[in-house]
């Protein structure tokens, strides 16, 4: 009897995990979309989008499920965080489906009568539960708290940013981007340069765009593209649109891939230069030198990645501080464009911007003559304490070894304070 117990528990053991897992690639998957949590890779083992796997979720399961073995030791000590964690599951969706039914499908009285028989039941469990809770149970509030910030940080983090975001009108700079195009003082970064961007607007562009472009070291190409990518809930989507703004210029494109197309942006961007240089849409961008019989008429690319980092002269709450060097490490952790875009091999440019929020208000300097700074260095004089005796012969040491350099007769060996 106690071998098919045994064969039993591990057959239910591993239903249970494959449940855990598969439910946490969905949950974290519409936290994603619901802008809940940072975007990760995510791949898409068939056809269906619901079945899907997510490698960094994967790793810090397995790491967790390392950390409370080697935690708890034995499952005596694990029934007590995993009894809490259950109670707590069935109350929150007791609760959230009783939102549901009176807030919105109006039926108040069903949702009191629901909340009455469920609650009550499960809120019993939960108060003998909470007899666990130094037992084992700590755990279990921990690493949902540890979630409830990310979640938290990610949601806050992503308003701020949008209080911040400036979106301009394209057209008005056309006359800029134009003449820095033909500015042969200015040197030619890429035949293609590339801003890869999450606004969809067909007409405007982030202010840090392009400030990037104009204000931060003038950026010269050939040809200037604004790349948006949306994701289908078709397989195998593969279409795009382009804004040219009436130039030969400057592009906005906005490409639609299916789930399970892999996101090679450098070929699919290569591919849509070529059929519009082959159409007349844009002119052709020979090469001078190649390793190639026939160079093409495509030239190279170069991509600009813009972060946004806090800079220490902003006026946030403590708080709201906290939260945004939170998501900024956090950002850091669940890994780079760069990757999931496949991009990893291409010419990038990473540029780090500030976030803009209010500055401090910076105090206004008084401009005084040299003869009034001597005048105050000569009253402050010398601390006869400052250097030792032992100190000044090796002073005298190193001062005498200044001889033969230029200008050592008049070197200093103790900066004005």
């Amino acid at each position: 009897m106690r071998p098919f117990a045994i064969v039993l528990s591990t057959v239910a053991a591993i239903i249970a995990s494959q449940a855990l897992i598969t439910g946490s690639f969905t949950l974290v998957s519409e936290a994603i979309r619901l802008n809940l949590m940072p975007h990760m890779k995510i791949a898409y083992p068939s056809e269906t989008k619901g079945q899907l796997y997510i490698p960094l979720v994967n790793n810090i399961m397995w790491a967790g499920t390392v950390f409370i073995v080697l935690l708890f030791q034995n499952s005596e000590r694990m029934e007590a965080a995993y009894g809490l964690a259950i109670t707590v599951t069935m109350l929150m969706t007791t609760t959230l489906l009783v939102g549901y039914l009176a807030g919105v499908r109006q039926k108040s009285a069903l949702a009191v009568v629901f909340a009455m028989v469920f609650g009550a039941i499960e809120l019993s469990f939960f108060i003998s539960c909470c007899t666990m809770f130094l037992d084992g149970g700590y755990v279990m509030i921990i690493l949902s708290a540890l979630l409830f910030w990310v979640m938290f940080v990610w949601r806050r983090g992503t308003a701020i940013e949008h209080t911040q975001s400036v979106y301009l009108p394209v057209c008005e700079y056309k006359g800029q981007l134009g003449e820095l195009r033909l500015d042969t003082n200015e040197p030619l970064l890429a035949d293609n340069l590339v801003f890869l961007t999450n606004d969809s607007s067909f007409d405007k562009l982030d202010r840090d765009i392009l400030y990037s472009i104009l204000n931060k070291r003038p950026k010269r190409a050939k040809a200037y593209w604004f790349l948006n990518v949306q994701v289908t809930d078709e397989p195998h989507t593969h279409a795009y649109t382009v804004n040219n703004y009436g130039t030969d210029f400057l592009f906005k494109v906005e490409m639609r891939l299916g789930f399970k197309v892999n996101q090679r942006v450098n070929a699919f961007l290569r591919q849509i230069v070529a059929d519009m240089v082959e159409s007349g849409t844009l002119p052709p961008q020979d090469h001078k030198y190649s390793i190639y019989r026939n160079s093409g008429s495509v030239g190279d690319f170069r991509f600009v990645m813009i972060r946004k980092l806090l800079g220490t002269e902003t006026e946030l709450s403590g708080i709201d501080e906290a939260v945004m060097h939170s998501k900024y490490s956090i950002r850091g952790f669940c890994g780079n464009a760069a990757r999931w875009y496949g991009l990893e091999n291409s010419s990038i440019v990473l540029e780090y911007v500030p976030l803009f929020t209010r500055p401090k208000a910076a105090p206004h300097l008084e401009y005084e003559t040299w003869d009034a700074f001597e005048s105050e260095i000569a009253d402050e004089g010398d601390d006869e304490d400052i250097i030792s005796g032992d100190i000044q012969s090796e002073l005298a040491k190193v001062s005498g070894s200044t001889a033969e350099l230029i200008g050592g007769d008049t070197a200093s060996f103790r900066p004005h304070e």
